[in-house]
C-alpha cells in the first residue's frame, strides 16, 4: 500500500504542478490525507506530543486539496489548454 500512495504523490504532485486532472488528483489526495490523519496521526494530537509532530500538516493538505476539487479551472492549467469549452 505504501507504494501505491508514494506513486500517486509523485505522479499526482507533478500532474497537479501541470494542471492535468487536478480534480481527480486532490480527490486521491484528500483520501490519502484522511487516512493518515486517522490511521497514525490522531492519537497524537493536533499539535502533537513534543516527540512526534501531529496532524496539522495532513490537516491543511486536506482542506488545499477539497479546495482544488471544489475550485474552478485555471486559465493557465494544462487541462483548460487541452479541453477548452
Amino acid at each position: 500500500m505504501a507504494y501505491v500512495v508514494a506513486l500517486i504523490e509523485l505522479i499526482g504532485g507533478i500532474a497537479l504542478i501541470l494542471g492535468l486532472g487536478t480534480r481527480i488528483v486532490s480527490v486521491l489526495f484528500a483520501l490519502i490525507m484522511a487516512g493518515a490523519i486517522f490511521s497514525a496521526k490522531l492519537s497524537l494530537g493536533f499539535l502533537g506530543n513534543g516527540q512526534m509532530a501531529g496532524y496539522e500538516l495532513e490537516l491543511i493538505l486536506l482542506v488545499i486539496s477539497i479546495y482544488f476539487v471544489l475550485a474552478d479551472k485555471s486559465q493557465i492549467s494544462l487541462d483548460q489548454k487541452i479541453f477548452q469549452s
